[in-house]
C-alpha cells in the first residue's frame, strides 16, 4: 500500500501533462501511487498518459464530466494514507513531497495546508498563493479555533494534503459541478477537521493564464455559485454546524453569486438572474439577510456590488 496517492484530473492539456507527471515521478520521495483521470479529452491528452511507463502511474479513461467527478472516481480507488492533489497543467517543487508527508507524519493532520506560486506564460511566478500570506497560527489547529477566519485559507485543492481516513470517515468529496467543484470540498474539511497544520513553504505551482483554461474565461455562463451555496448550505445542516456559519457563509457564496450576474453571459443571463432570484428570496427568508437588496438584471458588475454592500 502506498503511502500518498496523487489524484490528477486531465483534460485536454497534450502539451503540459508531461512536465506536470515529471515533477512528480522525478521527486526524492517515491512511496506514491499517480492516478491519472483522463476526463474524456479530445486532443493528445491520453496518449501523453499512455507515453509514460511508470508502474505507479494509474490511468482511467473516462468520458468528459468535469474534474469534480473525475477526482471522485479516482478517490474511490486511491490506497494511500495521504491524498493530494494536482491540477495536470500544473507542476510541483523539488523534494516537496518528501516535505509534505514528513510533517504530516510529524503532527498527525487532518489537513496540511502549505503555499504556492502562480505562474503566468512570459511572465514567471508571483507569490498568488504563497506561503506568507496564510494565517500566522503556528500550532496544530482545529475547525473550532478558526470559526470567524475559515475563509483566510485557500481554498484550492492543491495547496492541501489530506489524511484519506479524514477523508473518507465525513464523506467529504468534490462536487460534480463544472466550475467550483473544489468550494464543497475545502468548507467541509475546515469545518471538520481536528487536526489542521500550515507548512510554510511554496511546494505548489499554479499555471494561471493558459489558454482553454475554465478560470480563463471572463463572461460566465453557467449556475455554479447557486449550486455551491445550495451544496455547503446541506452540509451545514447535515453537520450540525448552520448555526456556527449560517452568516459567514452566506455572505460568502452569495457575494460570488452577485460577482458572477454582473459577468453573466448575455444569452443565458435572464435564467441565471432566474434562480439567483429565488436564491436570493431563500436566504431573505432563511436567514434574514440582505432583506433591502433589490437587483436588477440590469445592473452591471460595480453597481450590484454597490447595492449589496449597502444591504448589508
Amino acid at each position: 500500500m502506498p503511502k500518498l496517492s496523487i489524484i490528477i484530473p486531465v483534460y485536454n492539456i497534450e502539451q503540459f501533462v508531461s512536465n506536470c507527471l515529471n515533477s512528480i515521478l522525478n521527486q526524492s520521495f517515491n512511496d506514491f501511487e499517480v492516478i491519472c483521470v483522463n476526463d474524456g479529452s479530445t486532443d493528445g491528452s491520453l496518449a501523453e498518459l499512455q507515453k509514460c511507463r511508470d508502474e505507479r502511474l494509474i490511468i482511467i479513461d473516462k468520458k468528459n464530466e468535469g474534474s469534480g467527478v473525475a477526482r471522485n472516481t479516482a478517490l474511490a480507488i486511491a490506497r494511500g494514507e495521504y491524498v493530494f492533489f494536482v491540477d495536470g497543467d500544473d507542476w510541483i517543487e523539488e523534494n516537496s513531497l518528501q516535505k509534505m508527508v514528513d510533517e504530516a507524519d510529524r503532527l498527525k493532520t487532518d489537513i496540511l495546508i502549505f503555499g504556492g506560486l502562480s505562474y503566468y506564460e512570459g511572465a514567471g511566478k508571483n507569490g498568488g498563493y504563497s506561503a506568507n500570506k496564510l494565517p500566522k497560527i503556528n500550532k496544530v489547529f482545529s475547525a473550532e479555533d478558526i470559526k470567524k477566519d475559515v475563509f483566510k485559507f485557500p481554498s484550492t485543492a492543491w495547496t492541501k494534503l489530506y489524511s484519506r481516513e479524514f477523508l473518507q470517515k465525513n464523506d467529504i468529496k468534490f462536487q460534480e459541478i463544472k466550475v467550483g467543484q473544489d468550494q464543497l470540498p475545502f468548507f467541509h474539511s475546515m469545518i471538520t477537521a481536528q487536526r489542521i497544520a500550515i507548512l510554510r513553504e511554496n511546494l505548489y505551482c499554479y499555471r494561471k493564464n493558459r489558454k482553454g483554461a475554465v478560470t480563463a474565461v471572463k463572461k460566465k455562463k453557467n449556475f455554479s455559485p447557486v449550486y455551491v451555496f445550495y451544496a455547503i448550505e446541506e452540509v451545514l445542516q447535515k453537520t450540525g454546524k448552520i448555526a456556527d456559519y449560517n452568516e459567514i457563509f452566506v455572505k460568502k457564496y452569495f457575494s460570488k453569486a452577485t460577482s458572477w450576474l454582473g459577468k453573466f453571459q448575455d444569452d443565458l443571463k435572464a435564467e441565471y438572474f432566474a434562480e439567483y432570484s429565488k436564491l436570493l428570496e431563500h436566504i431573505q427568508a432563511e436567514y434574514g439577510l440582505y432583506k433591502n437588496f433589490n437587483p436588477s438584471i440590469k445592473d452591471g458588475y460595480w453597481k450590484l456590488k454597490i447595492k449589496e454592500m449597502l444591504a448589508m
